[in-house]
């Protein structure tokens, strides 16, 4: 094919072969450049794909971050149903003691003392906390059960501490206890 080529060359003109030829070679650049452009673009895409890729494995826990974040704020707000709320602590240990001799008054418990302990400075600047409440009770082995009954059944959270039973007189105990209540002071609301 190449020899018949040749052989059929010396009736062209040169300027014809010369056009050709640049033909040709035009052709081959404009290839080149096309082919140079595929590449590019096919590079651009494939790094878009590992960009993509990248992303989605990195939005993949997003998901389940989202249904363990709601899953929290639902712990958190029933837990926020427990602890009692108020301004300043010295407002949420007279709620508590309130409530308590409120419980103890259902039960038919006698408090001989209702005494909270411990500082405020300790607690101040801080949103959560604790308040021990020292009790001295008197009643029949009845009204406690029916004291811890409201105790448990109760919205608020109490933690018994410590307890100690003695008898007095015949049908009488006299009850030592130790509660702790747990609050949330609320946050002041700006102007």
């Amino acid at each position: 094919m190449i020899q018949t080529l040749l052989a059929q060359l010396p009736k062209f003109k040169s300027r014809d072969v010369l056009i050709g030829v640049a033909g040709v070679l035009l052709l081959l650049n404009v290839g080149r450049l096309g082919l140079g452009k595929y590449e590019e673009a096919r590079g651009e895409i494939e790094s878009r794909q590992a960009l993509l890729g990248q992303y989605r494995h990195q939005t993949q826990g997003i998901d389940d971050l989202r249904r363990r974040v709601r899953a929290l704020e639902a712990e958190r707000a029933r837990v926020e149903k427990i602890l009692f709320v108020g301004d300043s602590r010295q407002e949420i240990t007279s709620a508590m003691q309130i409530k308590l001799q409120e419980m103890l008054g259902k039960a038919n418990l006698a408090p001989e003392s209702l005494q909270p302990t411990g500082k405020d400075d300790k607690e101040s600047g801080k949103l959560y906390g604790e308040i021990l409440i020292k009790m001295r009770l008197s009643g029949t082995l009845e009204s406690l059960l029916q004291f811890f009954s409201v105790l448990y059944r109760d919205e608020h959270f109490f933690k018994i501490e410590n307890f100690t039973l003695k008898p007095f007189k015949k049908d009488e105990i006299k009850v030592f206890l130790e509660l702790k209540g747990f609050y949330r002071i609320q946050k002041a609301a700006g102007p």
